[in-house]
C-alpha cells in the first residue's frame, strides 16, 4: 500500500508543528521550502488539516500555522484515514475477473489493510516525533534575501 503525496504532506506538516516550542508557528511557504513540496500542494494539505481542526491557521503579516490538537490525542491512523481516498486496496468488482467469485485474495488484502490501520491507530503524533530530532535532520531554512538599501539595490 502506498500513501498519496497528499497524506505524506499532511503528515510532514503535523510532525513539524508537533515539535515546535509552545507558541511558535510556521508558515506554509517555510514548510514547502524545507520539505521540498510544491507550495500549492502543501497549501491544500494545510487547508484540509485546518478544516478538520488539527491545526489553526492565521493569515496576514504575523500569520502562520500551529497545532490545534495535542499530539498525544491525534493518531496517525486518524490522519491517514482523513487524507487517503476511501476504497479497498484492490477493486475486484470493477474488473471482469474470472476468479472474482472464488478468489481469496480480496479477503487477505482486507485483513492486511485492517492490520495496517490497527498499527497506525496505536501510534500517536507524539510517539512519532518523540523518536526523531527534526531540528538535526532538517536542512537549514533557505537564506533570506538581503534587504534592499541604498548601498545594496
Amino acid at each position: 500500500m502506498q500513501l498519496t503525496r497528499f497524506t505524506d504532506a499532511s503528515l510532514r506538516v503535523l510532525m513539524h508543528l508537533a515539535q515546535l516550542p509552545p507558541g511558535q508557528q510556521a508558515t506554509t511557504l517555510e514548510l514547502a521550502e524545507r520539505y521540498n513540496i510544491p507550495y500549492n500542494h502543501l497549501h491544500k494539505a494545510v487547508h484540509h488539516l485546518s478544516k478538520v481542526g488539527w491545526i489553526s491557521a492565521a493569515r496576514g503579516r504575523n500569520g502562520g500555522i500551529r497545532l490545534a490538537a495535542a499530539p498525544s490525542d491525534l493518531t496517525i491512523g486518524q490522519v491517514v484515514r482523513s487524507t487517503e481516498p476511501p476504497g479497498d486496496v484492490i477493486d475486484c468488482l470493477s474488473q471482469e475477473c474470472p476468479l472474482r467469485l472464488h478468489c481469496g485474495l480480496k479477503g487477505v488484502l482486507n485483513q492486511a489493510t485492517q492490520a495496517f490501520y490497527a498499527q497506525l491507530d496505536r501510534t500517536t503524533l507524539a510517539d512519532v516525533v518523540a523518536t526523531t530530532q527534526f531540528t538535526e535532520l532538517l536542512p537549514a531554512p533557505p537564506a533570506a534575501l538581503p534587504a534592499e538599501s541604498p548601498e545594496n539595490p
